[in-house]
């Protein structure tokens, strides 16, 4: 069975690679994408039996490749935000994965793509119940307190009050504390996410997950944008937007 994966995180792609691989089935990981670019342009002359996609890429939803190309390859989804469930079936996905998800709920979405029909209802009800079972898990685990990084060869445990905000660059994961200093952190994005108290931290965009005491100023953009000054600073001249789709969750947040 050749997999192609969709994944813009490069430790999320390596632990599903991992997790695929493992399984009893002749898997073969036919090709790594992780972009919506890249990915248009691979799919134009080639193919596979079977997609994992991120919905959230670093340019754009992973729905415009299959909207673009009309690919009829099945299709595994994989994302952090359980609102798009339903729209992902208008593609031909077979399963909708709600991150963080495990090796048993991932071998039953490869099971039920080796066991696909295409005449096979997809049954919504079923679906919208995972969906809320997998949420109310979600809240129900222990958010992390602590955050242990590395010095040299010295190790440093940091408080989750401590911490200003988290930045992804350059497929690397940083951790600001509020006093200004900076750390490496092993961990992507999208997987530091759930384990963080949801009324201390807010994923604004791809690229940041901020505390409210990072916050200095909020201010109204172009086009309806919101526009934040974290402190501490990293560059003055960067420009930082809460993601469009995100900004009405942002004031909710603000307002708890």
């Amino acid at each position: 069975m050749d997999i192609v994966i969709i994944e813009d995180e490069d430790l999320a792609a390596n632990s599903l690679e991992k997790m695929l691989l493992k399984m009893e089935y002749p898997i073969t990981i036919k090709k790594r994408l992780e972009s919506v670019e890249q990915s248009i342009e691979w799919f134009k002359n080639n193919t596979c039996d079977l997609i994992l996609s991120d919905i959230h890429l670093g340019d754009g939803e992973s729905f415009e490749i299959f909207d673009s190309l009309k690919i009829k390859t099945p299709i595994i989804f994989t994302t952090a935000f359980d609102q798009y469930a339903i729209q992902s079936f208008q593609f031909f996905a077979i399963d909708y994965l709600l991150k963080p998800y495990d090796t048993v709920r991932l071998e039953n979405a490869i099971k039920k793509h080796i066991n696909f029909n295409k005449n096979t209802a997809v049954d919504f009800k079923q679906l919208d119940k995972y969906i809320l079972e997998l949420k109310d898990s979600n809240e129900k685990k222990e958010e992390q307190k602590r955050f242990l990084v590395s010095i040299g060869e010295n190790f440093r445990s940091i408080e989750s009050n401590q911490i200003a905000y988290f930045m992804a660059e350059n497929k690397s994961l940083f951790i600001f504390t509020i006093s200004g200093e900076s750390y490496l952190y092993a961990d992507t994005i999208s997987s530091l996410e759930h384990k963080l108290s949801k009324d201390q931290f807010f994923k604004i965009n791809r690229k940041y997950i901020i505390s409210h005491l990072a916050i200095k100023k909020i201010a109204k953009y172009s086009h309806n944008r919101l526009k934040i000054e974290l402190q501490p600073q990293i560059n003055a001249r960067d420009l930082i937007f809460v993601s469009s789709n995100r900004i009405t969750a942002f004031k909710d947040w603000l307002n708890r």
